[in-house]
């Protein structure tokens, strides 16, 4: 179900601002340094990042009201304005802001919920604004429902034994085995 949203924010994102930006993609983890070095070899940019969440309003916990941030990042050599701004050339921070949270407020994300826009922040930091770079924070809640748990019965038979033993100070063993599967009636 996070994946499926996350994709789903991807691929709006990826909707409206088509060529304009070199990237759309997920975040491998939080907002940081690494990051934001990942972000410089592909901006103008957006990474979608899932940052956890509470418990939802449904009944028994069987639901989360799921917080996922969407940055946009872009690099102008020519200043903060352009940065912020765009120019003929390139998209700005501003812009790509004012498409994605129109774009993802209020719509449903891959049937799971409908997300709803939490708040702007800029998380420029000085040497990120010296090297030309600004980056914003976009918030977007989604309470969704978490799948329903799978039945053992619907799990296909255990074919393929395959492991490696060490016990004690002794050897690693390899265990490899087919084991055969019986077709339901």
């Amino acid at each position: 179900m996070i994946a499926e949203a996350e994709d789903a924010i991807v691929s709006a994102c990826q909707g409206v601002l088509g060529q304009t930006v070199k990237t759309v993609e997920i975040l491998p983890g939080p907002w940081d340094q690494d990051a934001l070095t990942l972000a410089f070899r592909r901006m103008p940019g957006v990474w979608v990042y899932f940052d956890g969440g509470q418990p939802g309003k449904g009944v028994r916990g069987s639901r989360l009201d799921a917080r996922f941030l969407v940055y946009a990042v872009t690099s102008h050599a020519s200043g903060t304005r352009d940065r912020q701004r765009g120019n003929s050339r390139q998209i700005g921070a501003y812009e790509i802001v004012e498409r994605v949270v129109p774009t993802l407020t209020g719509k449903p994300a891959a049937d799971l919920g409908t997300l709803l826009f939490q708040g702007l922040r800029v998380l420029t930091p000085a040497s990120a604004q010296r090297k030309g770079v600004a980056v914003y924070e976009m918030t977007f809640g989604l309470e969704m429902a978490f799948p329903a748990p799978r039945d053992a019965s619907d799990l296909a038979d255990f074919a393929i034994y395959s492991a490696t033993h060490q016990v004690g100070d002794g050897p690693a063993t390899e265990s490899y085995l087919e084991l055969p599967t019986e077709e339901s009636p």
